[in-house]
């Protein structure tokens, strides 16, 4: 994350004093913005708020304007139904409603969390916002789709790249193991996009 580092020394913050107020280590920081490590989502937001700025920004995403307008940005996605947190459960390809969008956060659609598997990132009932791409660098949070010869069933999971395979892994890792696809059960997968948000009732 070249962009980051770019950001950070315009701020005249160190490595050390960025991480203080991110809440990691200094040299965390470091794993960063070589590219060596990349944050999980919730770390990324606590970044862009360290540096004030956006998702997108710290990102190096440019946005497009017209002829020296700001640009627009849809302020709402469409929520596509119900994701597993645990045991995957059939997608819902139904447009239930939408939901808004976080400042600075870029996404396609919204899905709904069902379970507990990803506690204490994503709870039970929570709108996860995912941005469409169809593979993710290793441990994302994706939206995975399995095919099996009678359904096509959806989860939430951290996503690990293995030769030949992948492993799908969730954050409540005191309830629930990791998953191991390979060969031909691995063709089977397809990724839907990386999470890059929520919305969390209180």
């Amino acid at each position: 994350m070249n962009k980051m580092r770019e950001i950070r020394r315009s701020k005249k913050l160190t490595m050390k004093e960025l991480g203080n107020l991110v809440g990691v280590s200094e040299s965390t920081i470091s794993l960063y913005e070589t590219g060596k490590h990349e944050p999980d989502i919730i770390t990324m937001g606590r970044i862009a708020d360290a540096l004030s700025v956006s998702v997108d920004e710290l990102l190096g995403r440019d946005t497009l304007g017209v002829l020296g307008i700001l640009p627009v940005t849809p302020r709402a996605v469409p929520i596509l139904g119900d994701i597993a947190c645990g045991t995957p459960i059939t997608a819902e390809q139904n447009i239930e409603g939408y939901a808004d969008l976080p400042e600075g956060v870029r996404a396609d659609f919204a899905l709904r969390c069902k379970g507990d598997s990803m506690e204490p990132t994503f709870l039970d009932g929570d709108l996860v916002l995912i941005r469409q791409e169809g593979d993710v660098s290793d441990g994302r949070i994706a939206a995975v789709l399995l095919d099996s010869e009678t359904d096509t069933e959806a989860t939430l999971k951290r996503v690990h790249h293995v030769p030949g395979g992948l492993i799908l892994i969730p954050d409540n890792q005191k309830k629930y193991g990791p998953r191991t696809f390979q060969g031909s059960e691995a063709a089977k997968i397809r990724i839907l996009g990386v999470a890059v948000g929520y919305v969390r009732m209180i």
